[in-house]
């Protein structure tokens, strides 16, 4: 990369997968308006766009710097004389603030993550408030960049490799798929219990269900299958490694008649397949992180002691959603005459 070409900086705290799939768009959206700049990528902590979306994210940023300060991208990228915008990602308003100060003078471009977009007000700037999803606030700044209206696209693709061994997987089974998602960090998790009255009640119902076995705590999946023999598990097992494995997620989520799971990464990534999903919520601004898929449903975890645990929410309720999603999604998208 020509290192007198156009420096554009996006920065971040901390990227997990929910986060890196909201701010994909944006960055498609400043590789089309800026094509001759280059783009580096940099976070305080790990970024998922590194890891497990770095397929998806490599062909618009040009160097990423994670587990960085600011400060470092700065002195080894931005010399004098270049034209260097800076777009900051984080919503901390003292953070945003302190940066802001430290950029004055250095002939820096500054655009933070900031109610009103306040500390990038400019003449010939129209005010406007900042929209409520975070997807589009992160967007939006890159459109206050250009000064133009860009292409809004959360959408993933799916290697055909992944397909093949989704197709694989489900074999000569014609049931409808869902896809059951339960582990999480923190108080985000599914039980045992909820996993295989949930996946009792769809088989039943004449569906095919399948258990995602993905990191963090939950349900073990020989636990769930002595509870539920019918249940498919995907996971570890398969080998593949986490590129692979999320690769292969989406090309499930492609043939899915719904995905159910608690609010989180899972919820974001078959978005960008525009999967159906049922998401159960502990607690998160649905307005900023709502799955930007286009049929959601959303069960809301009860608060006890000021605090949700998703492994509280009845099943009763988590089914009522997901029964609904399936005959709204039958009534709105009927199946071809075969």
């Amino acid at each position: 990369m020509d290192s007198t070409a156009p420096l554009l900086i996006f920065y971040a705290r901390n990227d997990a997968l929910g986060d890196g799939l909201l701010r994909i768009p944006a960055l498609r959206a400043a590789r089309t308006a800026f094509p001759q700049s280059q783009i580096v990528y940099g976070s305080i902590r790990k970024s998922s766009l590194t890891g497990v979306l770095r397929r998806h994210a490599a062909p618009l940023v040009d160097d990423f710097r994670t587990i960085v300060p600011l400060s470092a991208i700065l002195a080894e990228f931005a010399t004098p004389g270049r034209p260097t915008t800076v777009v900051d990602f984080r919503a901390g308003v003292p953070s945003l603030i302190a940066t802001r100060l430290r950029l004055v003078g250095r002939g820096v471009r500054y655009e933070p993550n900031f109610a009103g977009h306040l500390l990038s007000l400019r003449l010939g700037t129209r005010w406007t408030l900042r929209p409520e999803h975070n997807a589009w606030r992160y967007h939006r700044l890159i459109e206050r960049l250009a000064g133009r209206h860009l292409p809004f696209d959360h959408r993933l693709d799916v290697p055909q490799a992944a397909r093949a061994l989704a197709r694989q997987l489900r074999g000569a089974d014609d049931r409808p798929l869902i896809l059951l998602g339960g582990n999480a960090k923190s108080n985000k998790f599914m039980s045992e219990a909820q996993i295989s009255a949930i996946s009792g009640n769809l088989i039943d119902a004449g569906y095919r269900v399948l258990y995602l076995v993905t990191p963090g705590n939950g349900p073990k999946w020989q636990a769930l299958a002595a509870k539920e023999s019918r249940l498919s598990v995907v996971g570890p097992d398969l080998g593949l490694d986490v590129e692979a494995f999320g690769d292969l997620l989406l090309a499930l989520g492609e043939m899915a008649a719904a995905y159910v799971g608690m609010e989180g990464g899972l919820g974001h990534l078959f978005a960008a397949v525009m999967t159906p999903t049922v998401i159960v919520n502990n607690g998160a601004n649905m307005e900023r992180w709502r799955p930007l898929s286009n049929r959601v449903e959303v069960v809301t975890a009860p608060r006890r002691g000021g605090s949700a645990n998703i492994a509280d929410t009845p099943v009763e309720a988590i089914l009522e959603a997901t029964h609904r999603l399936l005959a709204t999604s039958r009534r709105d998208h009927p199946a071809p005459a075969r």
